[in-house]
């Protein structure tokens, strides 16, 4: 890996640790595509894995006094039900083609969460977004929006709506990663450049935390819907050249 590539890793762990610690999620939507500038898609994905796997476990067991314990485990049941899926995907398409679904599915994550469209909570909502999730936490390390669409549609609030889905990230992370070794798609290389990248995970943890409480929620948002839609096209453009 050449300076820039490893000044490119590093940035986008920063960016993404903060936004993630801020906002309560994003870590795996703006690092992976990031990272892809720098690394191949396949190996942005382990390590995007690696790192959000400690950044959400952390969250997870901060707020665990108030995470919802009913929606944890009907979400994490039907992410098993899609992480299957996910892995087939990871392990049979090939890497140009992988990289262009990841900014696509990005830009369909953005265009989501900017229309504020809110659906009814119910069960099966919950069941169909938990699937989801599991299917893009294995094959993208993505899998964000049909969480968060699942908790906005239950209007749950931010002390309870950071827990809870980072509890799930935190399962759902484990088992991908149980997947990707098992299969042999983690090599030595991703887990070096996941261990430089903790100290500047651990530093974009703490702005975020910093951050956390100056920063209005609403501005919070739009700042992250412009990096993931710029994240999301870097994607797709390094696929196509």
């Amino acid at each position: 890996m050449t300076g820039g590539q490893t000044v490119v890793l590093l940035l986008s762990v920063l960016v993404a640790s903060t936004t993630q610690v801020t906002v309560g999620f994003g870590f795996a939507l703006l690092s992976v595509p990031l990272m892809t500038m720098a690394v191949p898609t396949r190996e942005a994905v382990v390590i995007s894995t690696i790192l959000g796997l400690l950044t959400s476990s952390f969250q997870a067991w901060h707020g665990r006094r108030d995470a919802d314990r009913t929606l944890i485990r009907r979400l994490t049941s039907a992410a098993l039900v899609g992480l299957p899926i996910g892995w087939l995907v990871f392990t049979r398409v090939p890497d140009d083609v992988l990289r262009a679904i990841l900014g696509m599915s990005v830009l369909v994550a953005v265009m989501l969460l900017a229309t504020g469209l809110v659906a009814r909570g119910s069960t099966r909502l919950d069941v169909l977004c938990g699937a989801l999730s599991g299917a893009l936490a294995s094959s993208l390390s993505t899998n964000g929006p049909p969480l968060v669409f699942a908790l906005q549609a239950r209007s749950v609030p931010m002390r309870v709506f950071r827990p809870t889905i980072n509890t799930v990230f935190t399962f759902s992370g484990l088992l991908s990663l149980v997947a990707f070794a098992l299969s042999g798609e983690i090599e030595s290389d991703a887990v070096v450049h996941a261990l430089w990248s903790v100290p500047v995970l651990l530093a974009g943890s703490r702005i975020g935390f910093l951050l956390r409480v100056r920063v209005r929620e609403e501005h919070a948002r739009r700042i992250v819907l412009t990096l993931l839609t710029l994240a999301g096209l870097s994607a797709i453009l390094a696929a196509i050249v």
